[in-house]
């Protein structure tokens, strides 16, 4: 049987067979990928105590124990679509790299290259929408959902959120960075259900932590802070700087940009990924889920639906006068961090 290259099923199979995008934030944290058959989740976020058991009287009753703290919300997956059109002038022209003269390459093949190349430009702005998205939540404990026609935030109730009672960067600043660490490392072990073991930085954070902890003569303790000669590249933008024994912290700083061209339309901003002089206390494995809703195709020919469940899917389709083809591609990302407070923000230095 022939296989309808522009079919939504398969186009959806090449988008998985291409290379993900590096994601920092959603490839430490949210592991956890899960598909579902509707554009709803419901998840559960846990808040619990750590109690214990108590003494009986062996002629006593046992006490009814206290269930686990918890709250089930329910929200919409997001829908995040890009579109491409394709005309007969497309598929005439010399691609980028494409010989001057006599290339030899028919438009049916430019056209599949393009094709390509799309997919692979549509990945990495998906991709990226995702990193943005698991930073906030993990930043902010909200996701903003700002678009066409859509204007909504996804509130996951974080409240482990704090100021340095000095900033790092400040004048004449008498901050102490590891202490500061330290406290907020301890707010994690109280308030959460995991021990932290990493520590995100923005660029601006970790030049004043460096330059408070050289005021303060820490780079030469090895038992407190143990500094990479040269940091380890671990992913496009993002560094391991070192560790922190006291706590047990590796920390990592993370530079990387995007263009905010929907929070004030016409006036695009270039923003950072890690919000300017914020640092997050987590710890690499605390249950945390990218879930992902269905996606649901309709043909007007034949007057039926497809649905693709999983991260991507995408279809295609004829138009004529003038004569073009569409793309789509689409997916559904919703990332939910389930153990609220078991992580730490602080902002530590200037924020603009």
């Amino acid at each position: 049987m022939a296989i309808d290259l522009f079919d939504p099923i398969t186009l959806s199979a090449m988008v998985r067979q291409l290379p993900d995008t590096p994601q920092f934030l959603k490839n430490m944290f949210f592991k956890n990928r899960m598909t579902v058959p509707t554009t709803r989740v419901a998840f559960d976020l846990y808040k619990g105590k750590r109690r214990v058991a108590p003494f009986v009287s062996v002629r006593a009753k046992a006490p009814v124990a206290q269930k686990i703290g918890y709250t089930t919300n329910e929200a919409e997956t997001p829908l995040v679509a890009i579109k491409d059109v394709t005309t007969i002038e497309d598929v005439l022209k010399r691609m980028p790299g494409e010989v001057l003269m006599n290339s030899g390459t028919s438009p049916q093949e430019r056209g599949m290259e393009l094709l390509a190349m799309t997919m692979r430009d549509y990945e990495a702005q998906i991709g990226r929408r995702e990193e943005i998205m698991c930073s906030e939540a993990l930043f902010g404990g909200v996701i903003h959902v700002v678009g066409e026609d859509v204007n909504y935030d996804i509130d996951l109730g974080l409240t482990n959120v704090g100021t340095a009672s000095v900033l790092w960067d400040a004048a004449s600043s008498t901050a102490d960075p590891i202490k500061d660490l330290q406290t907020w490392y301890q707010e994690c072990i109280a308030k959460g259900y995991k021990t932290p073991n990493v520590c995100i930085m923005s660029q601006n954070a970790y030049d004043a932590f460096i330059a408070r902890c050289k005021d303060l003569g820490y780079l030469n303790q090895w038992h407190l802070l143990n500094l990479e000669s040269e940091p380890q590249i671990m992913a496009d933008g993002v560094y391991y700087a070192g560790r922190l024994r006291m706590p047990n912290l590796r920390i990592y700083v993370y530079n990387q940009y995007y263009i905010d061209d929907w929070t004030t339309p016409g006036t695009p901003v270039e923003k950072s990924i890690v919000p300017k002089g914020q640092i997050l206390i987590a710890s690499d494995s605390m249950l945390s889920t990218l879930y992902y809703g269905v996606l649901v195709y309709s043909d007007p020919l034949t007057r039926t639906t497809t649905s693709v469940m999983g991260a991507r899917g995408a279809d295609s389709w004829v138009e004529k006068d003038p004569d073009r083809r569409m793309f789509r591609m689409q997916s559904r990302p919703l990332p939910v961090p389930q153990e609220i407070d078991s992580w730490f923000v602080a902002t530590v230095a200037a924020t603009e």
